[in-house]
């Protein structure tokens, strides 16, 4: 089979894909435009409505597509509004990075064009890439933005920062060069970011024209998060817990690897459950005890809290919090310390390697790797919480975990 019977095929294959999704979402969908001979490409140009005779139609390799939904009274109704119609853009581009959307081409006539391009030469890898494992299984990324970067974008604060830590990272890898030097992640999209991006884009993408767009599941989010490192270094964990000061990466880092490795949370979908719980626990490690003063702990017999001044004395401490006498005399004796964490509580807090092995500890007594093996994380949750506060922000930083492991 030649090079371009092979991609006519995969463009096929693809568009099946697209239709499939088009159809669950609630698209009706009339086809257009797929073949074009040379002679009406040549009258494109001479009507003005193209200006080379370049075009993947004359390849069947782009298709114009009409969607339509169901109006009030029964009729089909022409959807030709782009932000409709994004997301169907956003999963074509998604599915493979040769795939583009006209929708980011600035016209209504280009939102109904969907193509593939003709793939870009691999260019030879880096010395700091070709030292990188390369990542096995799923492609890591989808689901890490949820929405676009870029000019007349959403540029959500955590999209926008992601994407600047990503060329950040991209830089040091030398995939690209940073026209202004490393960008300042500080969430706030402008003139160095955009430039930055274009210029990925030309560097890693051999895009020609690049659009400064870093759409959700896109091809250039994709290719961003090639340069991901491996997960659980400190550069991994600020990109899942983006408020995070980077200090805090450092010192949990090696720390996290060593308990998750004694407690057998040894699996990308254990250890995403696991760093979502004490993400959300920890404030993203910024909170090494709870804010509270304890006082409401006071008397609560169920604590084990007998004496007076127990509810203060053994407030909420660790990545997830041990609150109560009865838990800190718990787990001094599993680690041989009961004594010395009676006397000293504050030790869970101030002691970085028992800020995390205290939440380990917590893990394996309520064998909730079983639950995170079933990815249950509602039950998981009321084991941590003793109820559902905060799982809106769990269940974020689960998707964010998620798509940094490439599940």
């Amino acid at each position: 089979m030649n090079g371009l019977v092979r991609e006519q095929s995969v463009f096929m294959q693809q568009l099946g894909e697209l239709l499939r999704r088009a159809d669950a979402e609630g698209f009706g969908v009339a086809g257009g435009e797929l073949y074009r001979t040379p002679e009406q490409q040549a009258l494109y140009i001479q009507n003005g409505r193209s200006a080379t005779m370049s075009s993947q139609h004359l390849k069947r390799l782009a298709i114009d597509l009409n969607f339509f939904r169901e109006a009030g009274d029964g009729s089909a109704q022409l959807v030709s509004d782009a932000e409709a119609l994004r997301p169907l853009g956003q999963y074509w581009e998604g599915l493979d990075p040769a795939n583009v959307w006209g929708g980011n081409w600035g016209s209504f006539k280009d939102l109904t064009h969907f193509e593939r391009r003709d793939a870009p030469a691999a260019a030879p890898a880096p010395a700091a890439a070709l030292a990188a494992p390369a990542a096995a299984g799923p492609v890591r990324g989808k689901g890490l933005t949820t929405g676009s970067v870029g000019v007349q974008c959403s540029n959500v604060h955590d999209d926008v920062e992601t994407v600047q830590q990503l060329l950040n990272l991209c830089g040091e890898a030398g995939r690209m060069t940073l026209p202004d030097g490393p960008l300042t992640c500080d969430g706030a999209f402008g003139q160095k970011s955009l430039t930055a991006i274009m210029a990925f884009q030309r560097s890693a993408l051999a895009q020609a024209e690049p659009d400064g767009r870093v759409d959700a599941n896109g091809a250039t989010l994709l290719s961003l998060c090639e340069s991901l490192p491996d997960a659980m270094l400190p550069p991994w964990l600020e990109l899942l817990f983006l408020r995070a000061k980077d200090s805090d990466a450092e010192d949990f880092s090696p720390r996290l690897q060593q308990v998750m490795a004694d407690r057998h949370i040894d699996s990308p979908l254990r250890q995403a459950h696991f760093l979502a719980q004490v993400g959300h626990e920890s404030g993203e490690f910024r909170f090494r005890a709870e804010i509270a003063s304890g006082q409401a702990y006071e008397g609560r017999l169920d604590l084990g809290n007998t004496q007076p001044g127990d509810g203060q004395r053994y407030k909420g401490r660790g990545l997830i919090q041990l609150t109560g006498r009865a838990n800190y005399a718990e787990y001094g004796r599993a680690i041989g310390r009961e004594a010395e964490l009676l006397e000293h509580p504050e030790l869970v807090e101030t002691d970085p390697g028992l800020c995390v092995d205290v939440a380990g500890w917590f893990w394996a007594q309520k064998n909730l790797n079983s639950l995170a093996d079933a990815d249950d994380l509602t039950t998981l949750t009321r084991r941590v919480n003793g109820g559902l506060n905060g799982l809106d922000d769990r269940r974020r930083l689960l998707m964010r975990a998620k798509a940094l492991f490439g599940i």
